[in-house]
């Protein structure tokens, strides 16, 4: 049986400062942004899912060297929660939104609730009605790019937090507007939660989760 705890920014990189000292074997995961303390039998003793504002960890970084890139404070980031028709993001500093806006656009057939790029996908050719929820899905994903891109050049995040599915993701950089941001950006990393419809409610449930870090340990 398994034990939570949550720690904020400040608690994580005290544990994690502390624990260095004591741990004999770590494994640093960069693909899941944690830390794992390990066994002779590589069993897992515990595991440490970092702050997501954290840097990201190199690939075959010690322990010792990637603390010592954490900074102090909590370091400048954004949120982009994305889903169809729906959009919340925000850029935040200390872990409190300074900038936030909250998008919506007309992109589903209510009686199917599909959304008009899942349609055309499936059926082709549009009617009126549908040619008028595709302008609006074009316009959707422009508004997003225009409202984050001067973030991003200006007041430069060093992590860009999303949740958007994999179409979604992909129709951001078709659009005529593209993002400030290239597909494989260091500062990029999935939010590990099931986000609801983004709103600004929304934005600050999700920041308020993901500037913390979750430590998991067997019960003894």
């Amino acid at each position: 049986m398994k034990r939570a705890e949550r720690y904020s920014y400040d608690e994580s990189l005290t544990f994690l400062r502390e624990e260095a000292d004591s741990v004999e074997r770590v494994e640093l995961d960069p693909k899941r942004h944690r830390i794992l303390s390990l066994g002779p039998m590589r069993e897992v003793y515990w595991e440490f899912r970092l702050p997501l504002p954290f840097p990201a960890i190199e690939v075959e970084e010690s322990l010792d060297d990637y603390l010592s890139r954490i900074p102090a404070w909590i370091p400048p980031y954004m949120i982009v929660l994305i889903q169809a028709g729906a959009a919340a993001i925000g850029y935040f500093e200390e872990g409190e939104v300074v900038h936030h806006k909250a998008i919506k656009k007309y992109m589903k057939r209510h009686k199917r609730d599909k959304s008009q790029i899942s349609y055309l996908n499936t059926r082709g050719k549009s009617k009126a009605g549908s040619r008028i929820r595709l302008a609006n899905t074009v316009r959707f994903f422009e508004e997003i790019n225009e409202r984050i891109t001067p973030w991003v050049e200006e007041l430069e995040p060093e992590r860009i937090l999303y949740s958007c599915s994999a179409q979604l993701w992909g129709m951001l950089f078709q659009s005529k507007t593209p993002p400030p941001f290239e597909k494989k950006d260091p500062r990029l990393i999935k939010v590990p939660l099931d986000v609801n419809i983004p709103d600004f409610e929304e934005l600050l449930r999700v920041n308020n989760i993901v500037i913390e870090g979750i430590f998991n340990a067997e019960n003894p």
